[in-house]
């Protein structure tokens, strides 16, 4: 028996052990999956060639995203059959746990089924950037944009991410998307973890890919130190304790951030984190990583010289800081100032490298600047590496400038030091325990008052964001190779270059009863 056997007898095997209501279901799974392809890639395939030696390229690279794109779709199939059973498994523990009756637990499982079909049937909506509304831009970097919108359907406001295909594929950051459109899904998945920013829908159109996520009013975490300055130690507190449950939640997610700087820390409207931009989670590499270590390896035979040694004053860095922040937050490359000496440099690295972004963070609340931030990267990544001979004197100059107290800067030494010593190693409760947290209730952190609440005065209010002028419309270069053989007027031909983007639509299950209004009112199924 040939693997491809194997493969399909597991398969057959997998979709009977599910619970499924009746074949009409599986029909409408069926329906659904081959709408969204349609969404993916709208390909055809030359069937009339015979030897494999005549095929043109085209052919070739069709056949290859073809074989991907029907992989994807057997893969989503069976992972939406299975999150299925588990709804309806989780709904009966839960009737169980409650000891319903049975009247009413026929009642909760109807609704289920009404639930699901209205899901199936909203997932057959395809949705483009015609769907939205375009209110304000929001955020911009190199790949694309980020803008306020409002579904036209429903009028519901959203955030939209949307970013140049062409642009991805040139600068080989196309799993970089990818990677945050998955764990956003598989936090959906996972029961709406209250520390992420929430994904409703994921799709593409020929020249681009679009995120719709929850609009986060309150900005991020930049633009309140860049208002503030500094946050007193209360206030630091209160931030890092969130950001460190923001954090173990990923972690139990069984991800690694890597990229944890103030720019990803959003504020919601009741003045509280939500991580965003997961694009480079560990297990989804991209090539930024291996990029700023290459950046690094460059210098790493020079010596710094003297000037590069002497630490400015902390006027001047402070100065010199906010003025190149937010250039540097949309460069292609971004900034290293957060990111630990161990993924610099890939020694390989686990969880605990997010608990030294951690300390970065907390040091540039209280101090004004980040611990290694210089005038060029060349300085900034030196410093870095050579955290055990730079951090004392940093620490020295921070303390005669700003008044930190012993268990501040015991906190910013153990999350700046090597990985095996550093603190949250062991998990994120010897953190919690560390005496500078000390009267902070982490059960009921979330529900507490912050020290900060933004200014919102509409569900479109964009004041705490950065002002950006539009651009002119264009039309970027098509991301993959124009095919040479007539095609048909409503389907495109793929190629190889498909292959990052293939299963890229996603909707939310929850999203679809709320915003398409389709499906019964939450309090039927909330215990």
């Amino acid at each position: 028996m040939d693997s491809s056997t194997t493969t399909t007898t597991g398969t057959v095997k997998q979709m009977g052990e599910l619970s499924i209501k009746d074949n009409d279901d599986i029909e409408q799974q069926q329906q659904e999956y081959s709408s969204d392809d349609d969404d993916e890639c709208d390909c055809e395939i030359d069937e009339n060639e015979q030897d494999i030696s005549t095929y043109s390229k085209e052919t070739l690279d069709a056949a290859i995203a073809t074989k991907v794109s029907i992989e994807q779709y057997y893969t989503q199939l069976f992972k939406s059959l299975k999150e299925r059973e588990e709804r309806r498994v989780f709904l009966e523990r839960k009737m169980e746990e409650l000891s319903l009756k049975d009247e009413q637990r026929s009642i909760k499982r109807r609704e289920l089924d009404r639930r699901e079909t209205e899901y199936i049937k909203s997932r057959r909506i395809r949705l483009t950037g015609h769907s939205f509304e375009s209110i304000k831009i929001i955020g911009r970097g190199a790949f694309g944009e980020v803008r306020l919108v409002r579904m036209k359907k429903n009028n519901k406001v959203f955030a939209m991410k949307k970013l140049d295909k062409s642009k991805m594929i040139e600068r080989q950051q196309t799993v970089h998307v990818r990677s945050e459109r998955d764990i956003l899904a598989d936090n959906n998945i996972n029961g709406n973890n209250p520390w992420i920013v929430s994904l409703y829908y994921s799709f593409q159109d020929t020249y681009y890919l679009y995120l719709i996520m929850e609009y986060v009013p309150g900005g991020d975490m930049m633009t309140q130190l860049i208002k503030y300055d500094t946050f007193t130690e209360d206030a630091t507190r209160f931030y890092i304790a969130e950001t460190v449950l923001a954090l173990h939640s990923i972690h139990r997610m069984n991800y690694i951030h890597r990229d944890i700087k103030p720019d990803n820390l959003l504020i919601d409207n009741k003045g509280h984190i939500k991580v965003s931009d997961f694009g480079l989670c560990t297990g989804l590499e991209t090539n930024r990583v291996p990029t700023l270590a290459e950046i690094y390896k460059k210098y790493q035979g020079d010596n710094l010289s003297e000037d590069d040694q002497t630490l400015q004053g902390r006027s001047a860095r402070f100065d010199s800081w906010k003025r190149q922040r937010r250039v540097l937050a949309y460069s292609n490359v971004g900034t290293p100032d957060y990111t630990a000496p161990e993924v610099l440099m890939q020694n390989g690295y686990s969880a605990e490298c997010d608990w030294w972004s951690v300390g970065v963070i907390m040091f540039e609340m209280l101090v004004g600047y980040p611990p290694f931030c210089s005038e060029t990267q060349r300085e900034t990544y030196h410093k870095i590496m050579n955290w055990k001979y730079t951090l004392p004197k940093i620490m020295e100059e921070a303390k005669a400038e700003v008044s930190l107290s012993a268990e501040a800067q015991d906190l910013i030494e153990r999350f700046l030091t090597d990985p095996n010593r550093r603190i949250g190693a062991n998990g994120a409760e010897e953190i919690q325990a560390h005496p500078f947290f000390r009267g902070v209730n982490w059960k009921t952190l979330r529900e507490s008052t912050p020290p900060i609440i933004p200014t919102v005065t509409s569900a479109t209010d964009t004041s705490n964001f950065d002002h950006y002028d539009e651009e002119p419309a264009h039309v970027p270069a098509e991301p993959i190779p124009q095919p040479h053989a007539q095609e048909s007027k409503s389907r495109r031909k793929i190629n190889s270059f498909d292959i990052p983007f293939i299963g890229y639509t996603y909707r939310n299950f929850e999203a679809m009863r709320e915003q398409f209004g389709t499906i019964g009112p939450r309090e039927t199924l909330k215990f």
